[in-house]
């Protein structure tokens, strides 16, 4: 009978826990593209209105290191834009940084994508939805799969 009980008191439990934890997932999701967008913005109104244009290594380094007015990465007294962000946030979703570059805005199958999305023309960035996680995938041609979404 306690069993019984125990299993019915689980059966209720467990699932409203696993909803919170999908909830704050997407919460932090939500904060951490904000974040990313408005550094993308900051960017544009020192740049002349352009955004960031370089992905290197699946990150955006413009917003993570000082740029000059054409927005070259560098150090020294002509380098006197950011950084914007101390680094690039991750995606909970994925529990990745990594950003890839789309082609179109908005991009498809972004429910198959991970990381982050973003479309270099527009300065856009989407966060991907899928929720497997890609360093828990074992077969290399998995993970490049994903990534090549």
């Amino acid at each position: 009978m306690v069993i019984v009980a125990l299993a019915i008191m689980a059966g209720v439990v467990i699932p409203q826990v696993s909803g919170a934890v999908d909830d704050a997932k997407q919460g932090t999701m939500l904060a951490n593209l904000h974040e990313v967008t408005n550094a993308i913005e900051r960017y544009r109104m020192d740049h002349s209105g352009l955004p960031p244009d370089q992905v290197t290594g699946r990150r955006l380094p413009q917003l993570t290191k000082k740029t000059n007015v054409d927005g070259d990465i560098g150090t020294g007294p002509e380098f006197i834009y950011g950084p914007y962000l101390q680094r690039m946030p991750e995606n909970p979703l994925s529990d990745t940084a990594n950003v890839y570059t789309v082609t179109s805005t908005p991009p498809s199958n972004l429910d198959k994508r991970i990381g982050w999305a973003y479309h270099v023309d527009s300065g856009q960035i989407w966060a991907g939805l899928h929720g497997g996680l890609v360093h828990k995938l074992t077969d290399p041609t998995e993970v490049e799969a994903l990534e090549s979404q």
